[in-house]
């Protein structure tokens, strides 16, 4: 994600520093503590907890009425039911199961990282118990699993002479058999993404887990890519876009292994993308729009020409201009490069293919990272162009703030996107073509 947490702790840093919480010590009778968690909107989500205690008669006419857990919040920054900043919650939705020696703690899905205190840091949460020898924190977590995540596949492939690391998600049967020739729903990362390890790209957000957490067999996939986040204006350097679309380049040679393989079917392809991945997203789709039959551009950032940071500069330039500007480059005769076989060569794009494949455009109103005026840009081009199947979604901040982000987290609209599978918004408009 273009966004960095470190510009939220300095709007935080004028704030009296918070206390931290005493966190209680492991209970004398555990032995062992999973964590079982999902994917949420950044990091992820204790649903359930598994403790293996001493002895079994620990747990007998144990109730739910006799835990509760401290530091127990939602992940996103305001409370989606509220709309102010997140706070423990009122009610845990706790309910147990004994078997044996193991209790089971099922509980509202909380951040696993904890809570944050005033000045963006940390602290564990707790599970406090009537019998202080089953009392623990999230420091005494043994093992943490991942929803998802822990089925993927991860590896490295290699392509026009860069090698990328990969993480992907093939759906299975009830018998746990993959199922093939199944869509493929692939992701292009944020700016906040770049360089980073993999699973930090896999948990920056539901990227690879929304599809499968709301019951969708499809396979989604994301690379990660060790290169600098192209920013603003980069469109200004050949180079930078150049790597942007050899990194494309690299994840159309592996999506084709796929389908050689016959994992998912060529005819299901779907793309989405956030911030700088907003803008990858466009220009995968302008180097490769006859493959692909869906595309999802969220909040995009500058590929094709310089957007913002003229935006900024002199606020009243005119949207036409680039416009103009958008439209003359998909026009012209080195809008893309594509890899030869020996090195990435500028060329025109399919502009009919590209104007036929659909895309929905989501942005957020007040999105004071990448201007909504880019989706309004873009949009317009295209029509230009010929587009005839494109849809706009554009978040106001109240419609943020009911998922959790708004305010200073306007440019997170894709985890808006992510969570909503609604008739008519973006994934719910995606999986209809499933």
């Amino acid at each position: 994600m273009a966004f960095c947490p470190v510009s939220l702790f300095a709007q935080f840093a004028w704030q009296p520093q918070q206390a931290e919480t005493p966190v209680v010590e492991k209970g004398a009778g555990i032995t062992k503590v999973v964590a079982h968690t999902k994917v949420g909107d950044w990091g992820t989500l204790v649903e359930s907890i598994e403790v293996t205690v001493k002895k079994d008669k620990m747990l007998k006419k144990l109730t739910a009425a006799d835990f509760d857990i401290i530091g127990n919040v939602s992940n996103t920054m305001y409370d989606p039911a509220t709309g102010e900043m997140v706070a423990d919650y009122l009610d845990d939705e706790l309910s147990i199961e004994v078997n044996g020696s193991v209790l089971t703690i099922k509980a509202k899905p909380f951040d696993a990282d904890g809570k944050r205190n005033q000045m963006w840091k940390k602290e564990p949460w707790q599970v406090i118990c009537t019998n202080p020898a089953l009392s623990f924190s999230a420091k005494d977590v043994d093992e943490k699993t991942i929803a998802v995540i822990d089925d993927c596949i991860k590896g490295s492939f290699s392509y026009a002479g860069i090698t990328r690391e990969y993480m992907l998600y093939l759906p299975k049967d009830e018998k746990g058999e993959v199922i093939p020739n199944v869509p493929l729903f692939v992701w292009q990362i944020g700016g906040g993404e770049y360089n980073q390890d993999l699973m930090t790209v896999a948990l920056a957000n539901k990227c690879m887990a929304s599809l499968p957490q709301n019951g969708y067999r499809c396979a989604t996939l994301v690379f990660a890519l060790a290169n600098p986040n192209y920013s603003y204006s980069a469109s200004l350097d050949p180079e930078k876009i150049k790597l942007i679309d050899k990194n494309n380049a690299l994840q159309m040679a592996f999506i084709d292994q796929l389908i050689a393989e016959g994992k998912v079917d060529g005819s299901k392809l779907f793309c989405a993308g956030a911030s700088s991945g907003g803008g990858c997203t466009m220009r995968f789709m302008m180097q490769f729009a006859s493959r692909f039959q869906a595309a999802i551009p969220i909040c995009a950032m500058d590929p094709i020409v310089p957007i913002h940071m003229p935006l900024r500069e002199k606020p009243g330039t005119n949207m036409g201009q680039f416009t103009n500007e958008v439209e003359k480059v998909w026009r012209g005769s080195e809008a893309i490069y594509k890899w030869n076989g020996s090195e990435m060569v500028a060329q025109p794009m399919d502009i009919e293919a590209f104007a036929k494949l659909p895309m929905y455009f989501a942005h957020a109103q007040d999105d004071n990272t990448c201007s909504v005026l880019s989706t309004y840009i873009y949009s317009d081009a295209r029509k230009r162009l010929g587009a005839k199947d494109d849809l706009i979604r554009i978040y106001s901040d109240d419609d943020m703030r009911a998922f959790g982000f708004g305010g200073m987290l306007s440019h997170f609209s894709w985890c808006r996107v992510l969570n909503d599978y609604a008739d008519g918004e973006p994934m719910g408009w995606l999986v209809k073509k499933f």
